[in-house]
């Protein structure tokens, strides 16, 4: 099944399915995979949908209220694209959920678990998606993460001591089991995530408590049964993180353990690759080192299904507690022998269907990241959840396009396997914010008006419900105007404090359906602010020049005459306000036949994806950015290109100097790394007052030079230095700059 499909691009991806589904047809897959479905609103379908995992981190339970914008959004966007499933973690590590006594025991799910769940639940059910419900995780007995001393007690107690679990079952699960029984937005329950990770032997993080696999298996028993005892029509399920702990058919490990030798194999460079990978995946901060021998220790163990029926009730005892579909996870960690992309259904010798609930949108084992959930369909597995909203902008080798990939896949397979994956079957209205423009800027605060257009093509719409952020600022129910399905409705919103704002609209239908329309950004008024030039900023890529023009700021601005991805135009100067959120503008120019797309990157991590409208005079764009005090690098990045760049404009108030790359400065600085912390390279900048000889040093925690990055007599001004810390240890590390009777130290932090 590799390289079914190699080419890429937008305009490809529809035809690159049914490249593979055709594909895999004629080769028999199809036709001779047994059907491997989840019941969900009484109907068998296969889940389609991604990990959210979670908005707050172990916090989505409480004590702080649902993040109602933040779940409505993901749960119309899955919808929006064809899925019907998302799967939420809930206590996760018991951080904020369930309540404990000083004992140990659980006494409560949490002073507002239940009414936070419900509330999610009520989201995900206006959605028409459904949740898989997780409620543990391996991070239960975290160390590393920060869980105090009492906490790892009490959770390593309610894994291996009957009494604690059955406390943490009455007081907690049942209750919570109960007060959602019924609700058709759960799809299962899950027991636990990645309880591999701290069981012995195979455990993520050497320095964590660690319990038996034989305490897993108890403990998913007895949940389970529990489960099933309150509510005889739910499912439960669990997530192992690969069929190491799901399958038999490697007895003696011998297949596994000889592919993952080949780890050793590889260059240093692709195995810290793999050891990025995994730690994202885990949140975890292993060495290269750590990871390789934790991959071997794995490949010595050998495969079996700990979660089999029999197995689980010798373990625990309760006929009731066994699992009534399988979820697995799967992430290349320089073996493709667990990978269910490279495997039919069949291979693994299950009966039960199982849904690979993990796993990234990025191209697996030969196959580009477009095939991987019509793969996972058509080998006969239950379902397919990428993983994850929370960290899409996080994905190795895609972080730019995982989510976008992700909609598209979603799509393609409600588009081609309908039957399959809609589980309610209704039409849904549309609705979108038509005016204000989004990145607008309005210097009167007196009024604005604002008009949403919704569709409604099945039903009629009944109202439309205007927001700023979460704040309700009214309702319409007569629309303005309106032609067939379509109508116009419209809020004026008075006496606007300035500041940046977040606009949405909901319509609601005849039927109680609700759609929420996309953001709109606004800023209402704006500090007084310096513009920094673009043709004084740095660019990088063909394609780009200054050219002149007396209506531009300064007379000059930069001609983006490229679609090169890899073009950039960068802005440094120093924040001498504090740290937080403030408003920049960019002056710019599109005469160009279509509006534009660009990345807006701040400080090194992705900001805003932000669409230039076509505009043939010079215009403004407001957006919101995240500073810190002292130097800030403010980036354009081209998706699209093709624009005219003319200014950055700060709020004049945090600048008391403006410190461009190739402009001479007053005054000896040496400033912080950036990135920090950093992997494997980082710049160093620093400021001379006077021409003179110059001495650049690290050092490591213990004083000891360990490299001179310059040594030279250099002019007055700013200049960089590049420091590659590729052949040294993680961690802290000072850097001394010394110049004409000055020195300053910094530090710096390097993470492998």
């Amino acid at each position: 099944m590799r390289d079914l499909c190699f080419f890429s691009g937008r305009g490809l991806r529809a035809l690159c399915f049914i490249s593979v589904l055709a594909l895999l047809f004629f080769a028999g897959i199809i036709r001779g995979q047994s059907v491997s479905r989840i019941n969900y609103s009484g109907k068998g379908v296969f889940l389609n949908g991604i990990n959210i995992a979670w908005v707050n981190f172990a916090g989505d339970l409480g004590p702080a209220p649902v993040s109602v914008a933040a779940f409505r959004n993901i749960f119309q966007q899955v919808r929006d694209s064809g899925g019907n499933s998302l799967r939420l973690w809930l206590h996760t590590n018991g951080m904020n959920s369930p309540s404990y006594n000083s004992q140990g025991y659980v006494t409560g799910p949490g002073p507002v678990a239940i009414r936070n769940l419900k509330e999610i639940l009520g989201l995900a059910y206006k959605y028409r998606v459904g949740l898989v419900l997780c409620l543990w995780s391996f991070d239960m007995l975290g160390k590393h993460e920060g869980l105090d001393s009492a906490l790892l007690y009490a959770n390593q107690k309610m894994l291996m001591d009957t009494a604690f679990t059955m406390a943490y079952i009455r007081n907690a699960l049942i209750p919570m089991v109960d007060s959602v029984k019924g609700d058709s937005a759960v799809i299962a329950w899950e027991v636990c995530n990645e309880a591999n990770g701290m069981t012995t032997g195979m455990n993520f993080y050497a320095g964590d408590p660690t319990v038996p696999a034989s305490a897993v298996q108890r403990f998913t028993n007895l949940i389970a049964g529990a489960i099933h005892r309150a509510d005889p029509s739910a499912l439960v399920t669990t997530g192992p993180g690969s069929f190491n702990t799901l399958t038999d058919v490697n007895p003696v490990a011998s297949a596994e353990k000889g592919q993952l030798e080949t780890v050793s194999s590889l260059q240093h460079d692709q195995l810290k690759e793999i050891t990025k990978s995994f730690n994202r995946a885990h949140r975890l901060d292993l060495t290269t080192e750590e990871m390789y021998d934790y991959l071997m220790r794995v490949a010595q163990i050998p495969d079996s299904n700990i979660y089999r029926d029999d197995r689980l009730i010798a373990a625990g005892g309760d006929s009731l507690g066994t699992l009534d579909f399988y979820s697995v996870h799967y992430y290349y960690y320089g073996s493709s022998a667990l990978s269910p992309f490279m495997h039919q259904f069949s291979y693994w010798g299950l009966t039960k269907p199982t849904v690979v609930a993990e796993f990234y949108m990025q191209n697996t084992d030969g196959m580009p990241d477009a095939n991987l959930y019509p793969s996972l369909y058509v080998n006969g597995y239950a379902g397919a959840l990428a993983w994850s909203w929370t960290d899409f902008p996080n994905t190795p080798n895609n972080p730019a396009s995982a989510a976008t990939d992700t909609w598209a896949a979603l799509k393609n397979l409600w588009s081609y396997y309908k039957s399959d994956v809609d589980v309610f079957g209704a039409e849904w209205p549309s609705v979108s914010i038509t005016y204000p423009p989004n990145n607008s800027i309005f210097t009167d605060s007196t009024q604005l008006m604002i008009t949403a257009q919704a569709v409604d093509t099945g039903s009629v719409i009944t109202s439309v419900q205007f927001f700023q952020s979460d704040t309700l600022l009214g309702t319409v129910v007569v629309p303005d105007s309106s032609l067939a399905d379509t109508s116009l409705f419209s809020l004026r919103w008075k006496n606007i404090p300035a500041g940046a704002y977040l606009l949405q609209v909901i319509a609601t239908n005849a039927t109680g359906q609700e759609e929420v329309s996309s953001p709109v950004k606004v800023q209402i008024g704006l500090p007084a602010m310096t513009n920094l030039e673009a043709e004084d900023a740095s660019f990088a890529g063909a394609g780009i020049s200054v050219k002149g023009d007396p209506l531009a700021s300064g007379g000059k601005y930069l001609a983006i005459e490229t679609n090169d991805m890899n073009a950039t135009v960068t802005w440094r100067f120093v924040n001498h306000a504090s740290a937080g959120n403030y408003s920049v503008v960019f002056g710019f120019k599109d005469p160009f036949s279509s509006t534009k797309t660009q990345f807006i990157n701040v400080n090194g991590a992705r900001a805003d994806t932000v669409t230039f409208p076509m505009t043939s005079s010079w215009s403004q764009m407001a957006l919101t950015v995240p500073l810190v005090q002292d130097t800030n690098i403010v980036q354009v990045q081209m998706w699209w290109g093709w624009m005219y760049l003319d200014y950055l404009g700060v709020p004049s108030e945090i600048l008391t100097s403006i410190a461009m790359h190739h402009e001479p400065s007053v005054g000896f600085a040496l400033q912080q790394n950036y990135p920090n912390p950093f992997n494997p390279a980082t710049t160093i900048s620093y400021r001379l007052s006077a021409f003179g000889r110059v001495s650049l040093k690290v050092y490591d925690v213990l004083g000891r030079e360990v490299t001179t990055l310059v040594d030279a007599v250099e002019k007055p001004g700013t200049h960089e230095v590049r420091f590659d810390a590729s052949r040294f240890a993680s961690g802290m590390y000072f850097y001394r700059l010394t110049a004409g009777g000055h020195s300053e130290v910094r530090k710096l932090l390097l993470l492998k």
